[in-house]
């Protein structure tokens, strides 16, 4: 138990800060008698005396010194708290997880359309190589990559995918594998325990076991960067590098095509209620998708 309210310490910060019970009353909205008796009562309360006079000024004592010290940050960090709170109340936010990969290639260049067109919206993007807690995190959707099982949540599919391998335009000097046969001569680009390599030699019936030279990274950012800086040859999803072919940082090779098992997913919690601003965003993703799944490779 406080012994003492923090009211009168609020009170006794302005009067201190200003020297002055008057302007301290004018800045509180109080009058300068409420203000001359909360400091009587507190100064009973802590059994000190807070205030002298010294002829027609008034001086903080050593305790009233002491306590202005001790308690100025506390106030100021409460006065932060508080604000803090009523601009997130005011300003509508939606929390987005999704894995770094899509976020970058995907999400984020397409991102500026949604936000033009709801400028009051705030948007926070959590990307992760693993999958995020939507619940501890507080996070209100997330774009996740698999079969479209997660106990606890709800998953509507988004977008599907395909893979197939790519480069950098100078990778070995301009002079690209005619046919995968001859993957087994070139460095190649792995993300680890990832399944694209697989599925896509697989699809195009090829033996990746008989690769001769292979990189791994942790996840896909790092591996397209590799592959953009012609470092080597990836299997990669056409979410994520349909862009950088566009812009002609990536080429794609041969014409083997194979479909992704695994897909992108719209997760929230379940039975989620969802804000206009949600209902929105993912009306937008799903345009977004539909859109990108009609294009032309």
């Amino acid at each position: 138990m406080f012994p003492t309210s923090l009211n009168s310490l609020v009170t006794f910060e302005a009067a201190a800060r200003h020297k002055s019970y008057s302007l301290a009353a004018a800045e509180l909205h109080i009058t300068h008698s409420a203000i001359s008796q909360q400091m009587r009562l507190l100064e009973e309360s802590l059994g000190a005396s807070l205030f002298e006079r010294k002829g027609r000024q008034m001086q903080l004592t050593a305790e009233g010194l002491q306590l202005l010290k001790q308690i100025q940050p506390a106030l100021r960090q409460i006065s932060r708290a508080v604000a803090q709170v009523k601009t997130e109340k005011r300003t509508p936010a939606i929390r987005v997880a999704t894995l770094q990969s899509f976020a970058t290639f995907w999400l984020l260049p397409r991102l500026g359309q949604f936000q033009a067109a709801h400028p009051d919206l705030v948007i926070h993007i959590q990307a992760a190589i693993g999958l995020v807690n939507l619940d501890k995190t507080k996070t209100d959707i997330a774009i996740r990559f698999g079969l479209g099982k997660w106990e606890d949540y709800d998953a509507e599919k988004l977008l599907d995918d395909q893979l197939y391998p790519v480069c950098s335009p100078d990778f070995n000097g301009g002079r690209f594998p005619i046919n995968p046969k001859q993957l087994r001569n070139c460095r190649i680009l792995c993300v680890e325990n990832g399944r694209e390599w697989l599925n896509w030699s697989q699809f195009a019936g090829i033996d990746i076991d008989s690769f001769q030279h292979e990189t791994h990274h942790s996840d896909s950012n790092l591996m397209l960067t590799a592959a953009k800086a012609g470092q080597g040859i990836a299997v990669a999803r056409h979410s994520l590098v349909a862009g950088e072919i566009a812009a002609g940082n990536l080429v794609r090779l041969f014409d083997l095509i194979a479909p992704s098992d695994y897909s992108y997913y719209l997760v929230t919690p379940k039975d989620l209620q969802k804000c206009t601003e949600l209902l929105a965003f993912e009306q937008w993703l799903k345009n977004e998708a539909n859109a990108f799944a009609g294009g032309a490779f």
